[in-house]
């Protein structure tokens, strides 16, 4: 299957781009994708400080994902 990555804050300029597109296995869950983005040598320090949601909803590692889906990858939050 196919899913969408959509980097947020840091994690897109790490990433070198907002979008990506991950094929993965048809009982991959948001962990199996995450793990494939830790070959990413730039995003792999901060992906475990991230926060990750499908649609609009915050998700658990542990979520199944489906074909079409966009898992949006959620930097921490800092301000001033």
């Amino acid at each position: 299957m196919n899913i969408e990555i959509q980097f947020w804050g840091v994690t897109a300029r790490l990433a070198g781009s907002e979008r990506r597109r991950l094929s993965l296995t048809e009982s991959a869950t948001v962990a199996d994708a995450i793990e494939l983005l830790r070959s990413d040598a730039a995003l792999a320090t901060e992906l475990p400080r991230c926060a990750y949601a499908v649609g609009a909803d915050l998700v658990a590692p542990n979520h199944s994902l489906s074909e079409g889906d966009e898992l949006s990858v959620l930097p921490p939050v800092s301000g001033g």
